[in-house]
């Protein structure tokens, strides 16, 4: 069971490979704008309103912020493993997206921009900041003992808040779909195998 999480995170290495050349010869300009016309066909000033305060807990600031909350905590409640993972894995998180957007360069979407960015747009840094920091904290309650109930509200959760904030990014015209979706990818890759090298050496 552990091992398939190498052979999905395997899989999808070569589908985001797959992905950024696509995106680097400029091959998805369709998907984007189908995607795109999706998720703004409702847009009035409600939407925004809403969607500016979903993409805030994908923010730097707010992420920077709840990592360092959560490090102290877990140091606070003497639980070190559990405070390096976290720091870890969004540290790790930041340099891949820098790395990524360095190599692949693609240039913010020509839409109505409700949000202003001014650095490379594959991946999303606000999505794959946020499926890292909730996706480690959704690893870490599934190996707490808290009461069914809550451990189901905290998963539904985070799981829905990095989706949301992923097609905020589309909608506010700071992102393509596909780098959203990239950002999805690279995320998931590399959960899938910090979870499974924290699992293989119980560290947790």
């Amino acid at each position: 069971m552990k091992k398939t999480r190498l052979y999905i995170a395997s899989f999808l290495t070569l589908i985001f490979i797959i992905l950024s050349i696509l995106v680097k010869l400029d091959l998805v300009s369709s998907i984007d704008t189908f995607i795109y016309n999706l998720c703004t066909f409702k847009m009035n000033n409600i939407i925004n309103g809403i969607f500016k305060v979903i993409t805030f807990f994908g923010s730097t600031p707010f992420i920077v912020a709840l990592s360092v909350i959560l490090f102290v905590v877990f140091l606070i409640c003497k639980k070190k493993n559990m405070a390096y993972l976290t720091a870890s894995v969004i540290i790790i998180s930041t340099i891949l997206n820098n790395v990524i957007k360095i190599i692949v360069m693609r240039s913010r979407p020509e839409v109505l921009k409700l949000v202003i960015e001014t650095s490379y747009s594959f991946p999303s840094g606000h999505t794959m900041a946020s499926v890292t920091i909730y996706g480690i904290l959704l690893y870490l309650v599934n190996k707490t003992d808290l009461k069914s109930g809550l451990k189901n509200i905290l998963r539904v959760i985070l799981i829905i808040l990095p989706i949301l904030i992923g097609i905020s990014r589309i909608y506010l015209g700071a992102h393509f779909a596909t780098d959203v979706i990239g950002a999805y990818l690279v995320s998931s890759i590399l959960l899938l195998v910090t979870t499974y090298l924290v699992d293989k050496n119980n560290l947790i």
